[in-house]
C-alpha cells in the first residue's frame, strides 16, 4: 500500500512538472533550439567552411555535441530551479511537506521533471542540427548515459538553487555566471588539447570538459574518452549533490517556517 501511494505521488509530481514546462514550450524549449540553430548556421556552416576540420571531423559536427549538452544541462537546471522556487513562493510546497511523503520522493519528483525537459530540449536541438551535419551516433549507450546523468546532476543542483533563491533574479545567477561559462570554456568550440599552458591545465580542472568530451566521443566516435573515469565522476557528483538536496529538504531548510 505504501509503495503504491509513493508511486502515485511521484507520478503526480512528474506529470505536474511536465505539464508546467509543456504549456509554455515557446518560452521553455524554443530558445535552446533557436540558439543552437544560430550557432550551427553561423559557426558550423558559414565559419566552418573556412576551417578544414577539427578533431578529425567537420567543424559543424565537432560543435554539435557541446550544443546538445548545453541545452540538456541548462534546461534541466532552470526547470527545477524555477519550479522549486515557485513552489516556495506560492506556498504550495507546504502541502508536500505535510503529506506522508519522504523527502527523497519530493526531490525525485522535481528532478525527474528537470531531466525530462533537459532530454527533450537536447533531442530537439539534435533534430534541428541534423541538416547541418553528417551526424552518426557511434556509441548510443554512452551518449544516452552521459546525457541522463548530466541532466540529473544539474536538475538536483537546480533544486538546491531554488531552495536558497530569495528572488527570481537569484534563480538565474548560477546558470548565467557559472554554468554557461563552464560549458563554453569546456571545449565546446575547440579541442582543449590545442590550448597552451596554463589554459590547458585550467580547462582540465573544468568538469564540463569531461562531460563534453565523453558526449562528443559517444556521438562522433572521436577523441580520447576515459569512460570509466567519466561515468564514475558523474555518478559520484550526482550522488553527492542528490544527497545534499535530500538532506536540505528533509531538514526543511528555507521551506519550513
Amino acid at each position: 500500500m505504501r509503495r503504491q501511494r509513493y508511486w502515485y505521488a511521484y507520478r503526480g509530481l512528474v506529470v505536474k512538472q511536465t505539464r508546467r514546462f509543456a504549456r509554455a514550450w515557446v518560452q521553455n524549449l524554443l530558445p535552446s533550439v533557436v540558439t543552437a540553430a544560430l550557432f550551427m548556421i553561423i559557426f558550423g556552416h558559414l565559419v566552418g567552411r573556412e576551417i578544414a576540420g577539427m578533431g578529425g571531423v567537420p567543424y559543424a559536427d565537432f560543435i554539435l555535441p557541446g550544443l546538445i549538452l548545453l541545452a540538456v544541462v541548462t534546461n534541466a537546471y532552470n526547470n527545477v530551479t524555477l519550479a522549486f522556487y515557485g513552489a516556495r513562493l506560492q506556498r504550495h510546497i507546504e502541502e508536500l511537506l505535510v503529506a506522508p511523503l519522504p523527502a527523497w520522493l519530493i526531490v525525485a519528483g522535481f528532478a525527474t521533471g528537470g531531466v525530462l525537459r533537459g532530454l527533450l530540449a537536447g533531442a530537439l536541438v539534435m533534430l534541428v542540427a541534423v541538416p547541418f551535419t553528417s551526424l552518426q551516433v557511434h556509441h548510443p549507450a554512452a551518449t544516452l548515459g552521459i546525457a541522463v546523468l548530466s541532466a540529473l546532476l544539474f536538475a538536483l543542483a537546480g533544486l538546491i538553487n531554488g531552495l536558497f533563491a530569495r528572488s527570481f533574479d537569484h534563480t538565474s545567477v548560477i546558470a548565467t555566471f557559472v554554468l554557461t561559462p563552464l560549458i563554453y570554456l569546456g571545449g565546446l568550440f575547440y579541442p582543449v588539447a590545442r590550448l597552451d599552458e596554463p589554459w590547458q591545465s585550467l580547462a582540465a580542472a573544468n568538469p564540463m570538459h569531461y562531460m563534453i568530451a565523453g558526449f562528443r566521443h559517444g556521438l562522433l566516435g572521436t577523441g580520447a574518452f576515459a569512460g570509466t573515469t567519466t561515468f564514475a565522476i558523474l555518478a559520484a557528483a550526482t550522488v553527492a549533490v542528490g544527497g545534499l538536496a535530500w538532506w536540505l529538504v528533509a531538514r526543511g531548510v528555507r521551506i519550513r517556517a
